[in-house]
């Protein structure tokens, strides 16, 4: 495993939970990291760390995301790794309830949103090039066709299919340009999206999901377009 330090990082949705565990465990490992956030005033989590920046994106707008990586660029002129983690579960509504603005809305923020955000900095020169670049989109195992054995979950499940095959595309055409995709499922992680449930903590999940990149930087583990989970399996499709 060769360790991830002194790169450039972006972790969109970066405020709380999963987000802002990969903010402090990139930072103590001596990166610089880039926190994208909604509302930086009420990142608690990651106000006052050393080596990170606080910035304000709004994943749902594509008028924030061109905004926002138009003022990160003058933050870095080159990012090694992004972290695509920003998302929402939505309403816990079954087939009799569930809307037609609840599918949008999660798939708007699921799906479109990390699209929209690599999109705007590969335009902008920032991935890639002659120095790589990994961006690593954080999904779910429910997003998985094979695994699904108990139904539900509509909304959430087919935004983060959608991010699924997303990333397989662009790890097609990102390839020629240096730029590695992939996908990382954090596991049932205890944190207010799951309302405190869970098998695992954040400080496991995150530690375990920079294990993989880790590897892939190592060269020990592929990770162009592939899906793995924290505890560095492979999750099928």
């Amino acid at each position: 495993m060769s360790a991830i330090t002194q790169k450039t990082v972006v972790v969109v949705g970066g405020s709380r939970g999963i987000g802002a565990e990969f903010v402090r465990q990139f930072a103590q490992k001596g990166n610089r990291v880039i926190a994208a956030c909604r509302q930086p005033s009420q990142a608690n989590e990651v106000q006052g760390l050393e080596n990170v920046t606080l910035t304000q994106l709004d994943v749902s707008s594509p008028q924030s995301v061109e905004q926002w990586a138009g003022e990160v660029q003058k933050l870095a002129s080159h990012f090694d790794y992004v972290i695509n983690n920003a998302g929402i579960y939505g309403r816990r509504v079954g087939l009799s309830d569930v809307t037609y603005d609840d599918m949008l809305a999660t798939f708007v923020t699921n799906c479109v949103g990390p699209l929209l955000v690599v999109q705007q900095l590969h335009k902008r020169g920032l991935l890639g090039g002659t120095s790589p670049s990994v961006v690593a989109n954080v999904t779910s195992k429910v997003g998985s066709v094979e695994d699904n054995r108990s139904g539900g979950g509509y909304a959430y499940r087919s935004s983060k299919a959608a991010l699924n095959i997303v990333n397989k595309s662009l790890s097609i055409d990102l390839a020629p340009d240096n730029v590695v995709c992939t996908l990382l499922h954090p596991g049932y992680v205890r944190t207010d999206m799951t309302g405190g449930a869970g098998l695992i903590d954040k400080q496991t999940s995150v530690a375990g999901l920079i294990g993989v990149l880790e590897d892939g930087a190592a060269g020990t583990r592929e990770l162009q377009g592939t899906w793995h989970d924290y505890k560095r399996e492979v999750v099928p499709w």
